[in-house]
């Protein structure tokens, strides 16, 4: 049975529920934090070194035993045919087999395996970074948008309270196309402050990708996206420190313990096996040791073709390794010059254009005043502003965007 809920009752319904469906405020950090924790890859990374590291536990153990047990030498023909007390040589045989693997080929299996949990840090770190430069591209994307959305927004507004004063100009004996020409102009300042808000709402939809908070917002400063993190120089040294150089260098080590591995699987194991027999009753019991040696007689064809192949990976991993290092150095390169090229368009459009537009605009009000500029003028020349503030959020986005793919090459240490 439902009861009737007061007027009061439902203010306070709708007040909770629009306070739990705000936007979820985030600084710069907490995006970063969020990002990390919602991320599946990194959480797939650690168990995969963890796996490893495992393994690599397991690799210094030897194998179990193996327990044999059954009947040896039953007769399947002649007048004692699978009887199992007439003949001498009939006997139920239990044993132990251990098998002993050189501890030298455990440990550089240990050792491989060690090599692999170190390179997929390394590619944690990769991942790490590769996420913090996604999100603090969408967050700064996000709130340059806003900021943008808000400045539109106050433009539209004080347009649109200057329609109803042209109506009544038109009404006293004024022009009437004059009406016509601000609604345009108005129309088109909507269609601007349209666009602000599709580039705020997929900009929130990167930013939820990444960090999981729906219908986010961006809060707080915003980092000095308007210099260089650091003095070229000094980015270009620290190239050997980017996760993915890093990555390569674990796998040259990776590959080197492989072919250490290698080196040493000529070495024989041994096995050694320990049994027991029963026999007839009138017969006497037996028992046995027996030795299992691997002869590798073939080395030349086999082990030594395994170990020259890995020593040509190693080989090869150098060279990769080589090769990044030079892809990223011409990689920082390009961002540096793209980073310059758009700070250079933002300076130019937020200090020469708008104030030349806010001049323009200032110098068309004082003639709105005085009555020797139309109504018309004024809201072309803010609409002429309000592209142009556009145009000044597009280039700082733009260099944000740049700024945060040099910042996050290495990964940050974030603030849970």
């Amino acid at each position: 049975m439902l009861l009737p809920c007061s007027h009061r009752t439902w203010l306070v319904l709708m007040l909770f529920v629009s306070a739990t469906s705000s936007a979820a405020e985030m600084s710069l950090d907490e995006a970063l934090a969020r990002a990390e924790h919602y991320s599946t890859e990194l959480s797939a990374n650690r168990h995969e070194r963890q796996a490893l590291l495992n393994e690599a536990d397991s690799a210094t153990q030897l194998p179990d035993p193996k327990l044999e047990f059954g009947i040896e030498n039953v007769p399947v023909g002649g007048p004692n045919a699978h009887r199992f007390t007439r003949e001498d040589m009939t006997m139920q045989r239990i044993g132990v087999t251990q098998e002993y693997v050189s501890s030298t080929k455990r440990e550089k299996k240990a050792d491989t395996l060690i090599a692999q949990a170190t390179a997929t840090t390394a590619g944690l770190q990769t991942l790490r970074a590769q996420l913090q430069r996604d999100t603090a591209q969408a967050w700064l994307d996000l709130a340059l948008a806003q900021q943008a959305l808000t400045a539109a927004q106050t433009l539209l507004a004080e347009s649109e309270r200057q329609i109803p004063v042209q109506r009544q100009a038109v009404a006293a004996g004024g022009n009437a196309a004059s009406v016509l020409d601000g609604r345009l102009v108005v129309i088109d300042m909507k269609n601007a402050v349209t666009d602000a808000q599709r580039d705020v709402a997929m900009a929130q939809a990167r930013l939820t990708r990444l960090t999981g908070d729906t219908d986010a917002s961006a809060s707080g400063p915003l980092p000095r996206f308007e210099r260089l993190p650091a003095d070229p120089a000094v980015l270009t040294q620290g190239v050997d420190l980017h996760p993915e150089v890093l990555q390569a260098r674990r796998e040259t080590e990776v590959a080197q313990a492989r072919s250490a591995q290698s080196a040493v699987a000529h070495i024989p194991d041994v096995g050694v096996e320990v049994y027991y027999g029963r026999r007839a009753d009138d017969l006497d019991d037996m028992a046995g040791v027996m030795f299992t040696v691997d002869l590798p007689i073939f080395q030349a064809q086999r082990q030594d073709k395994d170990h020259a192949a890995d020593q040509a990976r190693t080989f090869e991993a150098n060279d990769q390794l080589a090769s990044m290092v030079r892809d990223h150095t011409a990689q920082l390169n390009i961002l540096i010059a793209q980073y310059q090229a758009a700070q250079t368009r933002w300076l130019r459009q937020k200090d020469d254009v708008l104030p030349l537009q806010q001049q323009r605009m200032q110098l068309i009000q004082a003639q709105y005043r005085t009555g020797s500029a139309s109504l018309t003028d004024l809201l072309s020349v803010r609409r002429s502003l309000l592209e142009s503030q556009l145009d000044e959020s597009r280039a700082a986005r733009d260099l944000a965007q740049s700024w945060a793919a040099i910042r996050y090459l290495i990964p940050q240490e974030t603030r849970s």
